[in-house]
């Protein structure tokens, strides 16, 4: 279908293509492509300098024209994908954002709960211990600490 298309318009194409060049060789250069009789008033090309001018700037005007229309179009399909690209925000990722809050909340609690039941019994048993080792040793390296001092010079 796409082929099928492309065919039809390279053939419209070469169509007008040829009534523009036959009607400006026909007009100004006097050649006989497209036949008088076919248009009984036919365009004869400019004669002078002032033509060609006013011919441009009809050319012109229509080229501004059109360019307006579709600066318009494109100003309306970005208004209408603006709103597109809400809906499509507030259908969907609202609900990914709870989504994600709730996930977010349960590892939160997850962590509040292995912090409570695991970390801190372990955390407790080492302080205890580290207390214990530390009460120890400065029982029994109390004098060698104090002969340590005074080697070093402090009292």
């Amino acid at each position: 279908m796409r082929f099928v298309m492309t065919v039809i318009s390279a053939a419209i194409l070469l169509f007008l293509l040829y009534l523009v060049i036959g009607g400006i060789a026909d007009g100004y250069f006097g050649a006989d492509i497209i036949p008088d009789k076919a248009v009984p008033d036919s365009w004869a090309a400019p004669d002078s300098w002032s033509e060609w001018r006013d011919i441009v700037i009809v050319f012109t005007a229509m080229f501004w024209m059109i360019s307006g229309l579709l600066a318009v179009v494109l100003v309306v399909v970005l208004i209408m994908l603006a709103g597109v690209a809400r809906k499509v925000v507030k259908e969907n990722a609202a609900p990914a954002l709870d989504s994600l809050r709730q996930s977010i909340d349960n590892v939160r609690g997850t962590t509040e709960f292995a912090g409570e039941t695991v970390a801190s019994p372990i955390i407790r048993v080492y302080a205890v211990a580290k207390g214990v080792r530390t009460g120890i040793s400065a029982v029994t390296n109390l004098p060698d600490r104090v002969l340590r001092r005074r080697k070093k010079g402090r009292k």
